[in-house]
């Protein structure tokens, strides 16, 4: 089957006036090298079906250049993808350079899923710019070759500097085998090592910079009243939705006290965002909006779903969907019934008691209609290996309610819920477990002492090493039995599970009240970033 080429068919698209195209830019537009537009996204995590989104917001904001007197650039804050699929991480990034225009990226955890050397294999060769200052790699690592500490981009007369920020929990969220010959920088020695970059910048008559950050919002902040000479931080890895433009909140101080732009926008390309920035003559920001946008399409698209096809392979359908719940808007900290019957796949199939899965590692939930092997296989795309061993009572207990706890009082809900098979809880908003129950294969139904929980009792328990590695989100899951693992993940046992059903026509996935959430009087803490445009001061602001 011959390969279907993007670029060959990206420039037909121009052709017909439907896609812009990076360097399809009007040489001849006055612009004002004081002004800067930029179309950012981060966190979409390879979903081939909310890509269309990121694409189409892409196109129109490349289609609009005409009427901006600004020069406009296109950046991304890292886990483009996920897994270590090379070949479906190659079509991403194909996408990215063909289809969004991206001019740099950050780079995620995600983007390490496969190592060093998957890593490599997805963008050498491609048109994309990777940035990251505060990692650390051996002499032989080939991320060497595809990587940047800092860049510059020269584009209608406007200078900008770039430098990156991996994210400083690697080790934490990243499976620790993949990233042995990878040493992110603590904070200390992050804001050094960016420091050192912007100087480098400076002495380069670069004054206007833009840290490219998948360290987390609240990192973030943290980063920016620690440089000095960065401008805007576009960053990633905690999802979370930073609309406008707000000082003390998304507009902070750096050290020097001149004005920094944090944004972010959530995740799995439910919105992308733009800022449009103008700078003094010392090039300071003078003023800045930053408005996020909902995707214009969250669909299949056919012409991604061709493409797709064409590079990575036709895909076996398992069934069709009738009804399913949709991804909830914070999956953290809510029931998913997908993820719900993806630990039952794992139950059935690996003959356990108890299946549990973290909330965070389900990046999709597929649509209604056409089911096939590919859209299970995108919703686990980190590719962990499941295991089996077992669990004291006790130690099932303290794990749902530590992690409750956990992600319940976390602001972007940090670690995440454990949704389970086999079990039925019951927490309420702060967090506190209030209620625990075994469910055997026959339905029936066992209350778990909370308060009292035996560690004498024992269950065989299925879950992936991500969530069994020492020191890791989930400690208490570490074994201290005997393990069984697999060479698979759970997208294996969900396509083996499902194509037993009897009716796989009318698939449904629904919610079963599995795990409640009790309301409290806890306050939730509400975004008010919602101004558009804000005029800003600093010491060298005339």
């Amino acid at each position: 089957m011959a390969i279907f080429n993007i670029q060959w068919f990206y420039e037909y698209m121009i052709k017909l006036n439907s896609l812009s195209f990076n360097n399809f830019r009007l040489a001849t537009r006055p612009v004002n090298t004081n002004k800067l537009s930029i179309y950012y996204y981060n966190d979409t995590h390879g979903n081939s079906d909310e890509i269309s989104g990121i694409i189409n917001g892409a196109r129109k904001f490349k289609n609009d250049e005409v009427n901006r007197d600004s020069v406009s650039f296109v950046l991304s804050a890292g886990d483009n993808y996920s897994g270590a699929n090379v070949k479906k991480n190659k079509f991403f990034v194909d996408l990215m350079q063909n289809m969004i225009g991206v001019d740099a990226s950050a780079i995620g955890n995600h983007e390490m899923d496969g190592g060093s050397k998957g890593f490599f294999e997805a963008t050498n060769g491609k048109k994309v710019d990777f940035v990251a200052t505060n990692v650390v790699l051996d002499e032989n690592n080939p991320m060497n070759d595809v990587i940047k500490k800092s860049m510059i981009i020269d584009r209608q007369g406007m200078r900008i500097g770039l430098v990156g920020s991996m994210p400083l929990d690697l080790e934490m969220v990243s499976k620790s085998d993949n990233i042995k010959d990878i040493k992110v920088l603590p904070f200390e020695q992050t804001v050094s090592a960016i420091q050192d970059e912007i100087n480098k910048l400076k002495e380069m008559k670069i004054d206007k910079i833009i840290l490219l950050s998948h360290t987390g919002y609240e990192e973030d902040k943290k980063l920016a009243s620690n440089l000095d000479g960065v401008d805007i931080i576009i960053g990633g890895h905690t999802h979370t939705v930073v609309n406008g433009a707000k000082s003390g909140e998304n507009i902070v101080p750096s050290k020097s006290g001149e004005p920094v732009l944090i944004v972010q926008g959530g995740e799995n390309g439910k919105f992308y965002g733009i800022i449009d920035a103008e700078f003094n003559k010392n090039g300071i920001l003078e003023s800045v909006g930053n408005k996020l946008f909902k995707s214009p399409t969250r669909k299949k698209s056919p012409i991604i779903e061709h493409i797709k096809t064409q590079n990575i392979g036709k895909s076996p359908k398992i069934g069709t969907i009738a009804k399913i719940d949709p991804m909830p808007t914070n999956r953290r900290i809510e029931h998913c019934p997908w993820t719900s019957t993806l630990a039952d796949a794992m139950k059935e199939e690996l003959g356990c008691d108890i299946a549990l899965i973290n909330s965070a590692n389900v990046r999709k939930v597929p649509q209604a209609g056409l089911l096939t092997e590919n859209d299970v296989s995108e919703s686990t795309p980190m590719k962990n290996r499941l295991m089996k061993t077992k669990i004291t009572q006790k130690v099932l207990v303290d794990a749902i309610r530590n992690s409750s706890l956990a992600t319940m009082n976390h602001k972007e809900g940090v670690p995440g819920l454990l949704q389970v098979s086999g079990l039925r809880y019951k927490i309420d908003t702060n967090g506190n477990l209030l209620e625990l129950n075994f469910v055997d294969r026959k339905g029936n139904v066992t209350p778990i002492d909370i308060n009292n929980p035996s560690d004498k009792i024992t269950y065989t328990v299925a879950y992936d090493d991500f969530m069994g590695k020492e020191n890791g989100e989930y400690p208490e899951l570490f074994p201290s039995f005997s393990v069984q693992h697999f060479d698979f993940d759970k997208d294996k046992t969900m396509i083996s599970y499902l194509n037993k059903k009897q009716d796989k026509e009318h698939l449904e996935f629904n919610d079963d009240k599995r795990i409640e959430i009790i309301n409290t009087s806890k306050q939730t803490q509400q975004n008010n970033n919602s101004q558009k445009f804000l005029s800003l001061t600093s010491p060298k602001a005339s």
